[in-house]
């Protein structure tokens, strides 16, 4: 079902997007094991006690807590958001949009081809994404900071996000699949994403908005419990099937919709 040429094509028309954003996390990474000692942190949260910031500069007083709180709820979130917005709306709805898909349709690769090959693609880069940062992230814990990194911890907050991040990304696609414009893919396949961010954000800053949290699904992607070593597998089982069923409906969508051609 997969159309290599297509495949290929898509690859090397989002490489520099792939490449560009996982540098993003990567420095960022780099920066936190290098900088951010527990030392650092503790005397950061004792400076930051009583103000807005504190809510954001917490932890367990190690360098895996404070980047559960951090570069977890920050830079991990919106640099690879800000990458499936991007990819996941010009997959299908910008090559609607601008009549490109005409030229594909005009050659053996069926809707079918097209939507698998997306969304194999889709979900391959932000593997790639988030192994590099898992592999960047240990080696320069170990040159830098020798045994101040929970590496079992920190995997399985990359495999958090890189789940969460799955949903995004399903959220985009299937978007993108529904629409035949890119102003209304953007509304829905940008907006639902940052309306989450935003939310998840004013929950940080004041624990009276806690309520907030059943309507983001940011809450699914708990860097808490995954500093407590339990309570999140039932978080991490949710989050993959909402992306199966989202792609799943983008590809059936697509399939039997009527297209401007």
């Amino acid at each position: 079902m997969i159309s290599f040429p297509y495949f290929k094509q898509i690859a090397k028309s989002n490489f520099k997007f792939l490449c560009a954003f996982t540098l993003v996390l990567c420095v960022f990474l780099i920066v936190m094991t290098n900088v951010f000692t527990p030392e650092t942190v503790n005397n950061l949260q004792s400076t930051t006690s009583d103000t807005i910031a504190s809510h954001i500069l917490t932890g367990n007083g190690t360098l895996i807590g404070f980047m559960s709180n951090s570069f977890y709820a920050l830079m991990a979130i919106i640099f690879p958001m800000v990458y499936s917005i991007m990819v996941g709306n010009r997959m299908i709805a910008e090559k609607v949009d601008k009549g490109s898909i005409a030229g594909f349709l005009s050659t053996p690769v069926t809707r079918l081809q097209i939507t698998i090959s997306s969304a194999v693609y889709f979900v391959l880069s932000l593997v790639v994404m988030w192994g590099v940062a898992s592999i960047v992230g240990i080696i320069s814990a170990n040159a830098f900071q020798p045994d101040a990194l929970d590496t079992d911890t920190f995997l399985m907050m990359n495999l958090g996000a890189f789940l969460y991040h799955l949903v995004i990304s399903s959220i985009c696609f299937c978007s993108s699949c529904i629409f035949n414009t890119l102003k209304h893919s953007l509304v829905f396949g940008a907006g639902i994403p940052l309306y989450f961010f935003v939310i998840s954000l004013f929950i940080k800053l004041s624990e009276d908005l806690d309520f907030l949290k059943y309507v983001t699904l940011n809450t699914l992607f708990d860097t808490q419990k995954i500093l407590d070593g339990s309570g999140y597998m039932e978080e991490f089982i949710i989050m993959s099937l909402i992306s199966i069923a989202l792609y799943t409906i983008g590809v059936i969508w697509f399939q039997k919709k009527d297209l401007p051609l």
